[in-house]
């Protein structure tokens, strides 16, 4: 799984996420003791069998030139190839004019043909199995530092439950934008292990401050801060909780400017 951070800022966007990677073993049944005759379980178990470091789940793509960033989570590899290595494989074919509604559409329909061809379908609602790669995707209207441009999307295959009571066979789903009735609003997104953060941003004890969360008023450097704190909070519970840590260091954090992608590793 996967800890990955964007927010907009009014001097730019601050991305964070962790670099670990770890691959799982889905049993789907089990051996009945007194028959010895396999049950299918009525939900996979995840068996964690390694883990490894240093994955590119944070990078930038450049599309007609204009930087973009990209945060994953979810699947590591679609078609035997990583996430980062099709987006490189998309920017060198790009041909567009770069706007970001254009970017975006395509990233998109780059990862759901290649899901397709892993699937062998034309279809991915026709799948036999659900897999979720998880996006977000940033960059700016009319190359405006005053208009940051982020999204939260889902790509899968089969059906999924984005939590709105159904399942969605659509095989896309924008979970979330900053750009609210054509407004640029100050804000920010968070996709994979989700659960710590919003421990930390919600909870209800009235003997402590809330988490701040008036982004019009961050600096930049504040944002920096303020996604690689979540990002280290995120590892360092998992690091002393009871489970098997699935997010891990060193974080990888950046800035986003309408001139520049900017990248650091922090152990």
């Amino acid at each position: 799984m996967s800890i990955c951070i964007a927010i907009a800022v009014p001097d730019g966007i601050a991305i964070a996420a962790d670099s670990q990677t770890t691959w799982n073993k889905s049993i789907t049944q089990v051996l009945q003791k007194d028959t010895n005759q396999m049950v299918d379980l009525a939900q996979p178990i995840q068996l964690p069998i390694s883990w490894s470091r240093m994955a590119r789940k944070l990078f930038q793509i450049r599309l007609n030139d204009i930087p973009y960033a990209i945060c994953t989570a979810g699947i590591a590899l679609i078609n035997h190839k990583t996430i980062y290595s099709l987006c490189k494989a998309l920017e060198k074919k790009y041909t567009g004019d770069g706007t970001y509604e254009h970017a975006v559409r395509y990233i998109l329909d780059g990862m759901k043909a290649e899901l397709r061809k892993q699937f062998k379908l034309d279809n991915l609602a026709d799948a036999h199995a659900s897999m979720v790669l998880e996006l977000v995707i940033s960059g700016f209207d009319e190359q405006d530092v005053s208009k940051p441009h982020i999204e939260s999307w889902m790509i899968f295959s089969g059906k999924a439950n984005v939590g709105t009571g159904t399942l969605l066979d659509t095989g896309e789903y924008r979970k979330w934008s900053n750009v609210i009735n054509g407004e640029h609003t100050f804000g920010g997104c968070w996709i994979g292990r989700t659960e710590f953060i919003s421990h930390l941003v919600t909870h209800k004890n009235p003997q402590m401050p809330p988490i701040q969360g008036q982004y019009e008023l961050l600096s930049l450097a504040d944002a920096q801060d303020y996604t690689r704190f979540l990002v280290d909070f995120t590892c360092e519970y998992q690091r002393f909780a009871a489970m098997v840590p699935d997010c891990g260091k060193p974080i990888i954090a950046a800035t986003l400017t309408p001139e520049a992608y900017v990248e650091n590793i922090i152990s």
